[in-house]
């Protein structure tokens, strides 16, 4: 094989795999996190809809650049159940007592798996939860939410005014 085939065979093949992961939605994550405002870039959101289940994540903009960041890496899950492809889904506080629903916030990961300043999970307690999926179209949600987490020594971390639109790039 020539060089210059070889060159149009790789540049072909780069171009293909660049269409299959393109999106037609920019992805946007915000909230503010405590005191501090949080938001990720399309590259930080993962939305994976499985069945009734459903996992969002988000991280600080700019993590999933490469090389990876030096300065530390905050990110956010949602994790849920009972939602239905397509359709408006809202979960309240009294909703999330009884829910399948894990929200975690992970505060100041280090480069390189070192451990983090902080966890925090949903606390199922509070009366201030909301998770709401306002708008579906296709494989687009979008929503509203906002937490009161809580670490393993009990400091509270409220997530407030979070807005999101996530799209499903699994192919």
């Amino acid at each position: 094989m020539t060089a210059a085939r070889l060159a149009s065979l790789l540049a072909l093949v780069t171009l293909g795999s660049a269409a299959a992961v393109s999106a037609d939605t920019p992805q946007r994550f915000s909230a503010r996190v405590g005191d501090a405002v949080f938001t990720s870039d399309d590259d930080g959101i993962t939305l994976i809809p499985i069945g009734s289940s459903f996992t969002l994540t988000a991280a600080t903009a700019g993590a999933s650049a490469y090389p990876p960041p030096k300065t530390r890496v905050d990110r956010l899950s949602i994790i849920c159940d009972g939602y239905t492809a397509g359709a408006p889904f809202r979960l309240d506080a009294a909703a999330f007592s009884r829910s399948n629903c894990e929200v975690r916030y992970v505060y100041g990961t280090r480069p390189f798996g070192e451990a983090p300043e902080a966890e925090y999970q949903l606390d199922k307690s509070s009366d201030d939860q909301l998770f709401e999926v306002t708008a579906a179209r296709g494989k687009v949600i979008e929503g509203r939410f906002r937490f009161q987490l809580r670490d393993e020594a009990g400091r509270r971390l409220p997530i407030v005014d979070g807005r999101f639109v996530a799209e499903d790039r699994q192919y």
